[in-house]
């Protein structure tokens, strides 16, 4: 029997013998997550992947104070079609501070949505791919501006390795009940002091800052139109090409409607040059799947169908559809138009015991 195993089964028998003090509590957590995304990209810039499988992370939640509590657990992931049972497993060990109105997390991360953050920043696709991160967090949740910052560490500097994190903010400002103001920032930083690996230190920054309306219109429903003026700079591939340039800019706008409430209709456009998010969506950057590829002007639409909900009790779908348009390349999915597309449906399931009042 493993050390693990050994240990956990110790804490599993003294569960019961636990006295609770005043503001103690014990709460056994579980999490299902039901997943399955399709991208018909074969592009320079993303290709097809089928990502299918499920999650689940499991831990018991130590409430220690009114403020305090930790959460000791596991996270499991099993990919349809795997030989292996559960591909990946890691651990969860967090503390957590909470007070009225903010959140401040040491340990495991685990990013709602990644954050909020925009596609052009970071790849829908890593709400599967890294649901589970590393570091430091800190939310609030104001009546009129609620923000999020963190640092995600991905990589040790060891002697054959550099240091890899990442870090940002998402930043939303409600002046008025219509229209809020938004700032976004994320970074891949490659690095370390103990060991450089033979490669040097590499940056990269991508930005966004922008302006929302939103408002329920009588026949489309919720309804929201956005823009951002989106800048890059530095690329933390340390192979990167040279004579690139080292900034880069654009813009995107987005609207949406939701009709009677039943699903979300939004369109996303994109003028862009020169930009670069190491870990954003390839259809936003000048930079290839294949890093040798670079366009310095680039488009992008999409088209998307929306749907959140709750099915039964706490379980929760999500369901879209989406429709690219990629600069002006034809399809090889869609006969002889010039559009890819793409769907996804992902189950959560949470379940909550509580073992000590």
């Amino acid at each position: 029997m493993s050390r693990l195993a050994r240990a956990l089964g110790v804490s599993l028998f003294l569960l019961p013998r636990a006295v609770p003090v005043a503001a103690q509590a014990l709460t056994w957590s579980t999490a299902a997550t039901f997943y399955g995304d399709n991208t018909e990209f074969f592009t320079p810039y993303r290709v097809g992947e089928t990502i299918l499988g499920g999650q689940f992370h499991s831990a018991l939640r130590f409430r220690t104070g009114e403020r305090t509590a930790f959460h000791l657990g596991v996270f499991g992931d099993h990919r349809s079609g795997s030989d292996e049972f559960v591909a990946t497993v890691k651990p969860i060990i967090t503390f957590q501070y909470h007070s009225g109105t903010s959140t401040g997390t040491i340990g495991t991360l685990l990013p709602d949505r990644r954050r909020g953050f925009l596609d052009a920043l970071e790849v829908s696709t890593l709400e599967l791919t890294r649901p589970v991160e590393y570091g430091l967090e800190w939310q609030e949740r104001r009546r009129v501006w609620e923000g999020d910052i963190y640092v995600n560490w991905q990589q040790l500097n060891l002697s054959g390795q550099r240091e890899v994190f990442d870090y940002g903010w998402v930043v939303r400002v409600r002046p008025f009940p219509m229209l809020s103001l938004e700032s976004q920032l994320h970074g891949v930083h490659h690095g370390g002091q103990l060991f450089d690996a033979g490669v040097p230190v590499t940056n990269n920054v991508a930005s966004g800052l922008g302006a929302a309306l939103a408002d329920s219109l009588r026949w489309l429903g919720k309804s929201s139109l956005s823009v951002y003026r989106m800048q890059s700079s530095g690329n933390a591939d340390p192979n990167a090409p040279v004579g690139r340039p080292e900034t880069g800019h654009g813009w995107l706008l987005r609207a949406a409607v939701t009709p009677r409430g039943w699903f979300e209709l939004f369109s996303i456009s994109w003028w862009g040059r020169d930009f670069l998010s190491q870990e954003g969506d390839n259809n936003y950057n000048s930079v290839g799947a294949d890093p040798s590829f670079y366009r310095s002007k680039r488009k992008y639409w999409e088209l998307g169908l929306l749907k959140r909900g709750t099915i039964d009790g706490r379980v929760s779908v999500d369901g879209e559809v989406r429709f690219h348009r990629i600069d002006h390349l034809k399809s090889i999915a869609l006969g002889k138009s010039r559009w890819e597309y793409s769907y996804r449906v992902v189950v959560r399931a949470p379940f909550d015991v509580v073992l000590v009042r």
